[in-house]
């Protein structure tokens, strides 16, 4: 089966704002790598529940003083006409976001699963500036912990490498960008790719540690069902 292609990042920008949580791109696939680390049976549900949950409402307020009964028909007939294109416009841009967001997790899920050992992170184009690349990686991490403290993960129970690198974005959410030249810098691009590539393999190791938690739990439990 062909790879799915990922969305365009300024488009998926502009639908996200629609949504209560109002995350960027980056943020919103940060979150599905949390979810997806964890082996949970439904990361896809949780993370829709959490984008999908509430559209920004559209108002169209009325001003009706000194009309006569005649004009307040009028009016309110126009009213509801152009609450009807606005609900209509709303359900399109909602089913939009929707498609929008079922490619990503599509392109996602594709390069995380085995046999992959690395995926892209969801970032913007190299043309942007490198300090608005940066707050998008940011963004990223903030996704990841988020999706990971909302799949249920106990960060003490991670072992080994796993545990650092968890205690390692954790003090990534520190990072300074006042300090990130706001011109493309030789020195901060290369801060800024190694710090991609750390994120590539922190996250896979924390799925790693999850993938080997869940079989060890799942030995125990036959163990103990083989007991009774």
């Amino acid at each position: 089966m062909a790879a799915a292609n990922a969305p365009d990042y300024d488009r998926l920008t502009r639908l996200l704002a629609g949504v209560e949580l109002a995350p960027s791109p980056a943020e919103a696939q940060g979150i599905l790598c949390g979810l997806l680390a964890l082996h949970l049976p439904d990361p896809l549900e949780r993370w829709h529940a959490q984008l999908l949950a509430a559209s920004v409402e559209r108002h169209c307020d009325a001003h009706d003083h000194g009309h006569s009964h005649a004009d307040d028909h009028a009016h309110a007939h126009a009213h509801a006409h152009v609450e009807a294109e606005a609900e209509a416009e709303a359900e399109a841009e909602a089913e939009e976001r929707r498609a929008a967001l079922e490619q990503l997790a599509g392109w996602t899920q594709s390069a995380i699963d085995p046999p992959s050992v690395s995926f892209d992170l969801f970032l913007p184009p190299d043309d942007w500036p490198l300090h608005q690349r940066a707050i998008a990686v940011l963004d990223w991490v903030r996704g990841l912990l988020f999706g990971l403290v909302l799949g249920g993960l106990e960060p003490e129970l991670l072992l080994g490498q796993a545990g650092e690198v968890f205690d390692d974005l954790v003090e990534l959410t520190r990072m300074d960008l006042e300090a990130v030249a706001e011109e493309d810098d030789d020195e901060d691009e290369q801060a800024l790719t190694e710090i991609v590539e750390f994120l590539r393999v922190a996250a896979m190791l924390i799925r790693e540690d999850r993938a080997k938690a869940l079989i060890e739990e799942r030995d125990r439990q036959a163990v103990e069902t083989g007991l009774h």
